[in-house]
Protein backbone atom coordinates (compact mmCIF):
# COMPACT_ATOMS: atom_id res chain seq x y z
CA UNK A 1 0.00 0.00 0.00
CA UNK A 2 1.20 3.47 -0.86
CA UNK A 3 1.88 6.37 1.61
CA UNK A 4 -0.94 8.02 -0.08
CA UNK A 5 -3.59 5.84 0.37
CA UNK A 6 -2.20 4.44 3.77
CA UNK A 7 -3.58 7.75 4.64
CA UNK A 8 -6.51 8.33 2.74
CA UNK A 9 -7.77 4.98 5.27
CA UNK A 10 -6.80 6.23 8.27
CA UNK A 11 -9.55 6.92 10.28
CA UNK A 12 -10.06 9.82 13.26
CA UNK A 13 -8.21 7.81 16.03
CA UNK A 14 -5.31 7.91 13.55
CA UNK A 15 -5.18 11.12 12.09
CA UNK A 16 -5.24 12.52 15.53
CA UNK A 17 -2.27 10.51 16.56
CA UNK A 18 -0.49 11.28 13.80
CA UNK A 19 0.00 14.97 14.89
CA UNK A 20 2.57 13.93 17.37
CA UNK A 21 4.41 10.67 15.35
CA UNK A 22 3.79 8.93 11.98
CA UNK A 23 0.38 6.74 12.65
CA UNK A 24 -0.47 4.48 9.54
CA UNK A 25 -3.84 2.98 8.84
CA UNK A 26 -5.70 0.76 11.25
CA UNK A 27 -2.53 1.35 14.35
CA UNK A 28 -3.79 4.15 16.56
CA UNK A 29 -6.26 1.56 18.64
CA UNK A 30 -3.73 -0.75 19.76
CA UNK A 31 -1.13 2.32 20.35
CA UNK A 32 -3.35 4.23 22.42
CA UNK A 33 -3.77 0.55 24.01
CA UNK A 34 -0.29 -0.13 24.53
CA UNK A 35 -0.14 3.44 25.89
CA UNK A 36 -2.40 2.92 28.24
CA UNK A 37 -1.00 -0.14 29.82
CA UNK A 38 2.09 2.12 29.70
CA UNK A 39 0.13 4.40 31.56
CA UNK A 40 -1.26 1.83 34.85
CA UNK A 41 2.47 0.54 35.20
CA UNK A 42 4.11 3.91 35.75
CA UNK A 43 0.85 5.53 37.88
CA UNK A 44 1.32 2.90 40.00
CA UNK A 45 5.07 3.13 40.65
CA UNK A 46 4.76 7.03 41.27
CA UNK A 47 1.64 6.60 43.75
CA UNK A 48 3.65 5.19 46.04
CA UNK A 49 7.01 6.80 45.07
CA UNK A 50 6.49 9.41 47.33
CA UNK A 51 6.48 7.32 50.30
CA UNK A 52 9.24 5.32 49.38
CA UNK A 53 11.32 8.90 50.16
CA UNK A 54 9.35 9.96 52.45
CA UNK A 55 9.91 6.32 54.38
CA UNK A 56 13.72 6.22 53.83
CA UNK A 57 14.80 9.76 54.56
CA UNK A 58 12.54 9.97 57.94
CA UNK A 59 13.85 6.70 59.19
CA UNK A 60 17.59 7.03 57.78
CA UNK A 61 19.36 9.49 55.87
CA UNK A 62 20.44 10.66 52.09
CA UNK A 63 23.55 8.12 52.66
CA UNK A 64 21.20 5.00 53.85
CA UNK A 65 19.17 5.54 50.87
CA UNK A 66 22.34 5.41 48.47
CA UNK A 67 23.34 2.39 49.92
CA UNK A 68 20.07 0.14 49.78
CA UNK A 69 20.55 0.54 46.65
CA UNK A 70 23.71 -2.44 47.20
CA UNK A 71 20.60 -4.67 49.02
CA UNK A 72 18.47 -4.58 45.20
CA UNK A 73 21.92 -5.11 42.87
CA UNK A 74 22.31 -8.64 45.41
CA UNK A 75 18.56 -9.78 44.97
CA UNK A 76 18.49 -8.66 41.76
CA UNK A 77 20.96 -10.82 40.68
CA UNK A 78 19.28 -13.62 41.89
CA UNK A 79 15.75 -12.36 41.16
CA UNK A 80 16.70 -11.96 37.25
CA UNK A 81 17.88 -15.90 37.43
CA UNK A 82 14.41 -16.34 38.09
CA UNK A 83 12.98 -14.50 36.57
CA UNK A 84 14.29 -16.22 32.75
CA UNK A 85 12.93 -19.43 34.40
CA UNK A 86 9.95 -18.26 34.04
CA UNK A 87 10.38 -16.91 30.71
CA UNK A 88 11.28 -20.42 29.10
CA UNK A 89 8.57 -22.06 31.22
CA UNK A 90 5.24 -19.50 30.59
CA UNK A 91 4.05 -17.47 27.32
CA UNK A 92 4.37 -13.87 27.47
CA UNK A 93 0.89 -12.68 28.51
CA UNK A 94 0.87 -15.85 31.45
CA UNK A 95 3.91 -14.37 32.24
CA UNK A 96 2.88 -10.79 32.84
CA UNK A 97 0.08 -12.23 34.80
CA UNK A 98 1.75 -14.21 37.21
CA UNK A 99 4.28 -11.60 37.60
CA UNK A 100 2.31 -8.51 38.27
CA UNK A 101 0.68 -10.66 40.79
CA UNK A 102 2.95 -11.30 42.59
CA UNK A 103 4.03 -8.10 43.35
CA UNK A 104 -0.01 -7.02 44.01
CA UNK A 105 0.55 -9.78 46.32
CA UNK A 106 3.32 -7.90 48.21
CA UNK A 107 1.51 -4.90 47.77
CA UNK A 108 -1.12 -5.70 50.04
CA UNK A 109 1.76 -7.44 52.20
CA UNK A 110 3.38 -3.99 52.97
CA UNK A 111 -0.04 -2.31 53.31
CA UNK A 112 -1.10 -5.38 55.90
CA UNK A 113 2.27 -4.84 58.35
CA UNK A 114 1.80 -1.16 58.07
CA UNK A 115 -1.11 -1.63 59.95
CA UNK A 116 0.83 -3.44 63.03
CA UNK A 117 3.58 -1.47 62.79
CA UNK A 118 6.31 -3.34 61.81
CA UNK A 119 9.83 -1.48 62.69
CA UNK A 120 12.22 -0.49 59.77
CA UNK A 121 9.49 -1.43 57.81
CA UNK A 122 10.55 1.57 55.45
CA UNK A 123 13.98 -0.03 54.36
CA UNK A 124 12.29 -3.05 53.35
CA UNK A 125 9.77 -1.20 51.69
CA UNK A 126 12.57 1.07 49.84
CA UNK A 127 14.62 -2.40 48.69
CA UNK A 128 11.24 -3.90 47.52
CA UNK A 129 10.18 -0.67 45.37
CA UNK A 130 13.74 -0.16 43.80
CA UNK A 131 13.14 -3.89 42.56
CA UNK A 132 9.12 -3.40 41.61
CA UNK A 133 10.09 -0.40 40.00
CA UNK A 134 12.63 -1.65 37.17
CA UNK A 135 10.89 -5.48 36.45
CA UNK A 136 7.70 -4.36 36.29
CA UNK A 137 8.78 -1.27 33.38
CA UNK A 138 11.18 -3.94 31.86
CA UNK A 139 8.80 -6.17 31.58
CA UNK A 140 6.03 -4.14 30.18
CA UNK A 141 8.87 -2.25 27.41
CA UNK A 142 9.72 -6.33 26.59
CA UNK A 143 6.34 -6.84 26.09
CA UNK A 144 5.82 -3.59 23.50
CA UNK A 145 8.93 -4.77 22.07
CA UNK A 146 7.07 -7.83 21.28
CA UNK A 147 3.73 -6.74 19.92
CA UNK A 148 5.57 -3.80 17.47
CA UNK A 149 8.08 -4.52 15.15
CA UNK A 150 11.47 -2.72 14.19
CA UNK A 151 9.53 -0.64 11.94
CA UNK A 152 6.68 0.24 13.86
CA UNK A 153 8.16 0.40 17.23
CA UNK A 154 10.49 3.74 15.78
CA UNK A 155 7.15 4.97 14.90
CA UNK A 156 5.10 4.47 17.80
CA UNK A 157 7.37 3.88 20.89
CA UNK A 158 6.83 8.08 21.40
CA UNK A 159 2.65 7.21 21.58
CA UNK A 160 3.48 4.10 24.29
CA UNK A 161 5.77 6.46 25.67
CA UNK A 162 3.60 9.44 26.47
CA UNK A 163 1.04 6.71 28.22
CA UNK A 164 3.94 6.10 30.65
CA UNK A 165 5.29 9.79 31.14
CA UNK A 166 1.18 10.45 31.74
CA UNK A 167 0.70 7.51 33.91
CA UNK A 168 3.94 9.05 36.36
CA UNK A 169 1.95 12.61 36.26
CA UNK A 170 -1.12 10.83 37.23
CA UNK A 171 0.37 8.94 39.74
CA UNK A 172 2.29 12.13 41.11
CA UNK A 173 -0.68 14.37 41.23
CA UNK A 174 -2.86 11.77 43.00
CA UNK A 175 0.12 11.03 45.75
CA UNK A 176 0.63 14.93 46.27
CA UNK A 177 -3.13 15.27 46.90
CA UNK A 178 -3.85 12.41 48.94
CA UNK A 179 -0.84 12.51 51.17
CA UNK A 180 -1.95 15.52 53.23
CA UNK A 181 -5.12 13.43 53.94
CA UNK A 182 -4.42 9.78 54.05
CA UNK A 183 -1.64 7.50 55.99
CA UNK A 184 0.75 7.04 53.30
CA UNK A 185 0.72 3.52 53.28
CA UNK A 186 -2.76 3.66 52.15
CA UNK A 187 -1.57 4.94 48.57
CA UNK A 188 -0.74 1.23 48.22
CA UNK A 189 -3.99 0.25 47.95
CA UNK A 190 -4.36 2.56 44.76
CA UNK A 191 -1.54 0.72 42.97
CA UNK A 192 -2.72 -2.80 43.50
CA UNK A 193 -5.92 -1.75 42.02
CA UNK A 194 -4.20 0.01 38.91
CA UNK A 195 -2.37 -3.26 38.55
CA UNK A 196 -4.79 -5.55 38.45
CA UNK A 197 -6.56 -3.23 35.56
CA UNK A 198 -3.36 -3.91 34.03
CA UNK A 199 -3.12 -7.99 33.91
CA UNK A 200 -7.02 -7.73 32.82
CA UNK A 201 -5.67 -5.12 29.25
CA UNK A 202 -2.83 -6.94 28.91
CA UNK A 203 -5.09 -9.94 28.17
CA UNK A 204 -7.08 -8.58 26.09
CA UNK A 205 -4.20 -7.15 23.76
CA UNK A 206 -2.55 -10.45 23.67
CA UNK A 207 -5.75 -11.89 22.57
CA UNK A 208 -6.49 -9.10 19.74
CA UNK A 209 -2.48 -9.41 18.63
CA UNK A 210 -1.69 -13.26 18.69
CA UNK A 211 -5.10 -14.96 18.98
CA UNK A 212 -6.62 -17.54 21.72
CA UNK A 213 -4.05 -20.45 20.91
CA UNK A 214 -1.08 -17.98 21.57
CA UNK A 215 -2.11 -16.86 25.34
CA UNK A 216 -1.63 -20.40 27.18
CA UNK A 217 0.44 -22.13 29.54
CA UNK A 218 2.86 -24.34 28.56
CA UNK A 219 1.29 -27.45 30.00
CA UNK A 220 4.78 -29.93 29.15
CA UNK A 221 4.56 -33.05 30.69
CA UNK A 222 7.58 -33.72 32.89
CA UNK A 223 9.18 -35.94 30.03
CA UNK A 224 8.69 -33.40 27.80
CA UNK A 225 10.52 -31.05 30.36
CA UNK A 226 13.14 -33.61 30.16
CA UNK A 227 13.79 -33.63 26.28
CA UNK A 228 13.57 -30.23 25.91
CA UNK A 229 16.28 -29.31 28.82
CA UNK A 230 19.37 -28.93 27.12
CA UNK A 231 17.15 -25.83 25.01
CA UNK A 232 15.99 -24.52 27.60
CA UNK A 233 19.46 -24.17 29.56
CA UNK A 234 20.88 -22.40 26.41
CA UNK A 235 18.03 -20.14 26.23
CA UNK A 236 18.24 -19.76 30.10
CA UNK A 237 22.05 -18.54 29.76
CA UNK A 238 20.62 -15.41 27.74
CA UNK A 239 19.93 -14.38 31.35
CA UNK A 240 23.88 -13.10 31.89
CA UNK A 241 25.72 -14.98 29.63
CA UNK A 242 24.50 -13.32 26.54
CA UNK A 243 26.30 -10.00 27.74
CA UNK A 244 29.78 -11.63 26.64
CA UNK A 245 28.60 -12.61 23.93
CA UNK A 246 27.52 -9.78 22.40
CA UNK A 247 28.75 -6.60 21.64
CA UNK A 248 25.79 -4.46 21.60
CA UNK A 249 24.07 -5.85 24.65
CA UNK A 250 27.27 -5.14 26.74
CA UNK A 251 27.44 -1.30 25.33
CA UNK A 252 23.85 -0.81 26.76
CA UNK A 253 24.34 -2.81 30.23
CA UNK A 254 27.31 -0.11 30.51
CA UNK A 255 24.96 2.83 29.12
CA UNK A 256 22.03 1.76 31.88
CA UNK A 257 25.42 1.24 34.27
CA UNK A 258 26.50 4.76 33.49
CA UNK A 259 23.35 6.61 33.68
CA UNK A 260 21.83 5.11 36.40
CA UNK A 261 25.29 6.17 38.25
CA UNK A 262 25.14 9.86 37.24
CA UNK A 263 21.80 9.70 37.99
CA UNK A 264 21.81 8.35 41.36
CA UNK A 265 24.52 10.17 42.85
CA UNK A 266 22.61 13.36 41.77
CA UNK A 267 19.63 12.32 43.45
CA UNK A 268 22.14 12.25 46.74
CA UNK A 269 22.91 15.61 46.53
CA UNK A 270 19.15 16.51 45.59
CA UNK A 271 18.32 14.28 48.73
CA UNK A 272 20.91 15.68 51.16
CA UNK A 273 20.13 18.98 50.51
CA UNK A 274 16.06 18.23 51.00
CA UNK A 275 17.04 16.41 54.81
CA UNK A 276 18.83 19.51 55.74
CA UNK A 277 16.00 21.61 54.22
CA UNK A 278 13.40 19.62 56.14
CA UNK A 279 15.38 19.70 59.28
CA UNK A 280 15.41 23.58 59.27
CA UNK A 281 11.66 23.66 58.63
CA UNK A 282 11.18 21.23 61.82
CA UNK A 283 13.34 23.82 63.88
CA UNK A 284 11.07 26.52 62.78
CA UNK A 285 7.58 25.28 62.72
CA UNK A 286 8.92 23.82 66.46
CA UNK A 287 9.96 27.29 67.72
CA UNK A 288 6.25 28.82 66.29
CA UNK A 289 4.53 26.17 67.78
CA UNK A 290 6.02 26.43 71.18
CA UNK A 291 5.63 30.57 71.05
CA UNK A 292 2.08 29.91 70.39
CA UNK A 293 1.21 27.58 72.39
CA UNK A 294 -0.29 25.57 69.77
CA UNK A 295 -0.44 21.68 68.17
CA UNK A 296 2.49 20.73 65.64
CA UNK A 297 0.99 21.56 62.48
CA UNK A 298 1.90 20.37 58.62
CA UNK A 299 -0.86 22.30 56.34
CA UNK A 300 -4.32 21.46 57.48
CA UNK A 301 -3.17 18.65 59.81
CA UNK A 302 -2.62 18.97 63.83
CA UNK A 303 0.52 16.47 64.64
CA UNK A 304 0.65 17.01 68.43
CA UNK A 305 2.71 18.47 70.82
CA UNK A 306 5.41 20.18 69.12
CA UNK A 307 8.04 18.51 71.74
CA UNK A 308 6.87 14.93 70.73
CA UNK A 309 9.30 12.43 69.11
CA UNK A 310 6.38 11.25 67.15
CA UNK A 311 5.36 14.62 65.99
CA UNK A 312 8.26 15.60 65.15
CA UNK A 313 8.46 12.85 62.89
CA UNK A 314 5.30 12.69 61.35
CA UNK A 315 6.15 16.54 60.41
CA UNK A 316 9.31 16.00 59.04
CA UNK A 317 8.25 12.95 56.51
CA UNK A 318 5.16 14.76 55.95
CA UNK A 319 7.31 18.07 54.68
CA UNK A 320 10.23 15.60 52.54
CA UNK A 321 7.13 13.78 51.10
CA UNK A 322 5.52 16.99 50.16
CA UNK A 323 9.08 18.20 48.38
CA UNK A 324 8.94 14.83 46.69
CA UNK A 325 5.40 14.54 45.04
CA UNK A 326 5.74 18.61 43.77
CA UNK A 327 9.30 17.71 42.74
CA UNK A 328 7.90 14.64 40.60
CA UNK A 329 4.70 16.23 39.79
CA UNK A 330 6.68 19.30 38.05
CA UNK A 331 9.67 16.43 36.43
CA UNK A 332 6.66 14.31 34.71
CA UNK A 333 5.08 17.43 33.37
CA UNK A 334 8.17 18.22 31.84
CA UNK A 335 8.66 14.83 30.30
CA UNK A 336 5.04 14.72 29.24
CA UNK A 337 5.69 17.83 27.09
CA UNK A 338 9.44 16.51 25.73
CA UNK A 339 7.47 13.46 24.85
CA UNK A 340 4.41 14.60 23.42
CA UNK A 341 6.49 17.03 21.26
CA UNK A 342 10.44 16.03 20.91
CA UNK A 343 10.76 12.84 20.82
CA UNK A 344 9.01 11.41 17.43
CA UNK A 345 10.06 14.44 16.03
CA UNK A 346 13.91 13.72 17.01
CA UNK A 347 14.13 10.18 16.50
CA UNK A 348 12.47 10.90 12.80
CA UNK A 349 14.67 13.53 11.72
CA UNK A 350 17.99 12.85 13.65
CA UNK A 351 17.80 9.16 14.49
CA UNK A 352 18.71 7.32 17.01
CA UNK A 353 21.97 8.64 17.71
CA UNK A 354 20.03 12.12 18.52
CA UNK A 355 18.25 10.50 21.13
CA UNK A 356 20.85 8.85 22.80
CA UNK A 357 22.90 12.39 23.23
CA UNK A 358 19.89 14.23 24.63
CA UNK A 359 20.14 12.83 27.82
CA UNK A 360 24.13 13.17 28.68
CA UNK A 361 24.47 16.56 27.13
CA UNK A 362 21.33 17.65 29.65
CA UNK A 363 23.49 16.19 32.55
CA UNK A 364 26.83 17.61 31.59
CA UNK A 365 24.68 20.87 32.08
CA UNK A 366 22.96 19.85 34.87
CA UNK A 367 25.91 19.26 36.89
CA UNK A 368 27.85 22.44 35.67
CA UNK A 369 25.10 24.40 37.20
CA UNK A 370 25.59 22.51 40.59
CA UNK A 371 29.36 22.76 40.82
CA UNK A 372 28.56 26.77 40.66
CA UNK A 373 25.62 27.15 42.41
CA UNK A 374 25.05 23.88 45.07
CA UNK A 375 21.57 25.11 46.28
CA UNK A 376 18.22 23.67 46.82
CA UNK A 377 16.38 25.75 43.89
CA UNK A 378 18.88 25.04 41.58
CA UNK A 379 20.10 21.94 41.68
CA UNK A 380 16.16 21.34 42.13
CA UNK A 381 15.67 23.30 38.32
CA UNK A 382 18.80 21.25 37.35
CA UNK A 383 17.50 17.55 38.54
CA UNK A 384 13.90 18.47 37.06
CA UNK A 385 15.35 18.83 33.56
CA UNK A 386 17.77 16.00 33.89
CA UNK A 387 14.96 13.54 34.85
CA UNK A 388 12.50 14.56 33.14
CA UNK A 389 14.76 13.97 29.95
CA UNK A 390 15.64 10.98 31.14
CA UNK A 391 11.85 9.53 31.49
CA UNK A 392 10.97 10.60 27.97
CA UNK A 393 13.47 11.10 25.51
CA UNK A 394 16.92 8.78 26.46
CA UNK A 395 13.71 6.48 28.06
CA UNK A 396 11.48 5.95 24.80
CA UNK A 397 15.18 5.47 22.60
CA UNK A 398 16.63 3.14 24.69
CA UNK A 399 13.74 0.75 24.38
CA UNK A 400 13.65 1.25 20.87
CA UNK A 401 17.23 -0.24 20.97
CA UNK A 402 15.79 -3.92 21.59
CA UNK A 403 13.23 -3.45 18.47
CA UNK A 404 15.34 -5.57 15.61
CA UNK A 405 16.44 -8.05 18.15
CA UNK A 406 15.64 -11.57 19.23
CA UNK A 407 12.49 -12.11 21.43
CA UNK A 408 14.42 -14.27 23.95
CA UNK A 409 16.78 -11.16 24.27
CA UNK A 410 13.78 -9.00 24.57
CA UNK A 411 12.35 -10.70 27.67
CA UNK A 412 15.63 -12.37 29.30
CA UNK A 413 18.84 -10.01 28.29
CA UNK A 414 16.47 -6.77 28.59
CA UNK A 415 15.37 -7.77 31.72
CA UNK A 416 19.13 -8.71 33.36
CA UNK A 417 20.05 -4.71 31.87
CA UNK A 418 17.28 -3.10 32.46
CA UNK A 419 16.95 -4.10 36.30
CA UNK A 420 20.38 -5.58 37.42
CA UNK A 421 22.91 -3.33 35.59
CA UNK A 422 20.27 -0.58 36.34
CA UNK A 423 20.93 -1.08 40.39
CA UNK A 424 24.78 -1.73 39.36
CA UNK A 425 24.40 1.75 38.58
CA UNK A 426 22.88 2.32 41.96
CA UNK A 427 25.45 0.58 43.75
CA UNK A 428 28.62 1.97 42.09
CA UNK A 429 26.72 5.37 42.89
CA UNK A 430 26.28 4.44 46.75
CA UNK A 431 30.41 3.40 46.20
CA UNK A 432 30.99 7.14 45.39
CA UNK A 433 28.95 8.42 48.29
CA UNK A 434 30.51 6.48 50.63
CA UNK A 435 34.28 7.43 49.16
CA UNK A 436 33.03 10.86 48.93
CA UNK A 437 31.64 11.70 52.55
CA UNK A 438 33.73 9.02 54.44
CA UNK A 439 37.08 9.51 52.71
CA UNK A 440 37.10 12.89 50.41
CA UNK A 441 34.15 14.87 52.46
CA UNK A 442 33.16 16.49 49.01
CA UNK A 443 29.87 18.87 49.30
CA UNK A 444 27.82 19.03 46.32
CA UNK A 445 30.26 20.35 43.92
CA UNK A 446 32.18 17.62 44.74
CA UNK A 447 29.69 15.00 43.47
CA UNK A 448 29.54 17.34 40.54
CA UNK A 449 32.51 17.00 39.40
CA UNK A 450 32.75 13.59 39.57
CA UNK A 451 29.35 13.31 37.88
CA UNK A 452 30.72 14.97 34.97
CA UNK A 453 33.58 12.95 34.75
CA UNK A 454 31.88 9.97 34.60
CA UNK A 455 29.26 11.65 31.99
CA UNK A 456 32.32 12.11 29.69
CA UNK A 457 32.36 8.57 29.64
CA UNK A 458 29.37 7.82 28.72
CA UNK A 459 29.27 10.23 25.22
CA UNK A 460 31.77 6.98 24.32
CA UNK A 461 29.61 4.56 25.23
CA UNK A 462 26.75 6.04 23.06
CA UNK A 463 29.24 6.32 20.03
CA UNK A 464 29.71 2.36 20.17
CA UNK A 465 25.95 1.56 20.66
CA UNK A 466 25.20 3.82 17.83
CA UNK A 467 28.00 1.95 15.51
CA UNK A 468 26.37 -1.14 16.22
CA UNK A 469 22.45 -0.74 16.06
CA UNK A 470 23.91 0.26 12.68
CA UNK A 471 24.87 -3.17 11.94
CA UNK A 472 22.24 -4.97 12.90
CA UNK A 473 19.85 -2.72 11.26
CA UNK A 474 22.19 -3.70 7.86
CA UNK A 475 21.75 -7.29 8.68
CA UNK A 476 24.95 -7.79 9.88
CA UNK A 477 24.24 -8.93 13.22
CA UNK A 478 21.90 -11.96 12.66
CA UNK A 479 22.80 -14.05 15.58
CA UNK A 480 20.82 -10.90 17.91
CA UNK A 481 18.12 -10.68 15.44
CA UNK A 482 16.96 -14.43 15.15
CA UNK A 483 13.66 -15.89 14.25
CA UNK A 484 10.84 -14.74 16.33
CA UNK A 485 9.98 -18.01 17.98
CA UNK A 486 7.57 -18.38 21.03
CA UNK A 487 8.61 -17.97 24.66
CA UNK A 488 6.55 -21.20 25.59
CA UNK A 489 7.68 -24.81 25.23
Amino acid sequence: MSDSQDRDQRNLLDRFLGIFTEVHAGEGALALTMSFLAFLVLASYYVIKPVREALILQQGSAEAKSYMSAVMAVLLFFLVQGYAKLVSRYERTRLITVVASIFIACLIGFWALSRVGVPYLGYAFFVWVGIFSVMVVAQFWSYANDVYDNEAGKRLFALVGFGAVAGSVSGTFAARRLVEHIDVFELLLLATALLGLYIIITNLVSLRVWGRQQIRVSQSSLQDWLTERKEKKEREKLAFGVLKEHKYLWYIALLVLTLNLVNTTGEYILGHLVEEDGAQKLELAIAEATAAGTSLQFADRELGDPQSKAAQNDFVQSTIGSFYADFFLWVNLLALLLQLLVVGRLVKRFGIKAGLLWLPIVALGTYSLVLFLPLLRYVRIGKTVENASDYSINNTTRQMLFLPTSRDIKYKAKQVIDSFFHRVGDVASALVVFVGTTFLHLDARGFALVNILFIAGWFFIVRGIVSEHREIEAGNRPELTGEQEELAA
